[in-house]
């Protein structure tokens, strides 16, 4: 889990910092004007206006989650058992055991999964 968070951190900050440099100052400023304190400036003007880069973390992390298979083989091999599993290295030993057809339903649900969470988003930014 810690080396996920480590490899993640970097893209998430930079999506982060461009939402934030994207909000103009002109808002903070007029609600400084009408004597909103930092509280109030961070719940009415900053995270409503981060919420696009909120998605596209959530999303990024959603299918990251889901197709996070070399790093969890390379360190643990799935195992002890099946206790770091994740969909794909469940797949995947499927797949190597011989049960072609479990793994290929295995497959066919995180596809569903990757575009249900992917769609929505992606009507969603170019529809404005």
């Amino acid at each position: 889990m810690f080396t996920d968070v480590w490899k993640g951190v970097s893209i998430v900050t930079a999506i982060y910092i461009a939402g934030l440099q994207a909000i103009d100052r002109n808002y903070y400023e007029a609600a400084s004007i009408d004597g909103a304190g930092g509280w109030q400036r961070l719940v009415h003007i900053t995270l409503p206006l981060i919420r696009p880069s909120m998605n596209s973390v959530i999303l990024l992390s959603l299918i990251g989650g889901l197709r996070n298979f070399v790093m969890i083989w390379a360190m643990t091999g799935g195992g002890p058992g099946f206790a770091t599993d994740v969909l794909s290295s469940a797949v995947y030993k499927q797949y190597a055991a011989g049960f072609y057809g479990l793994s290929t339903a295995g497959n066919v649900i995180m596809f569903i999964l990757v575009a249900a969470f992917g769609y929505p988003r992606t009507i969603f930014v170019y529809a404005h």
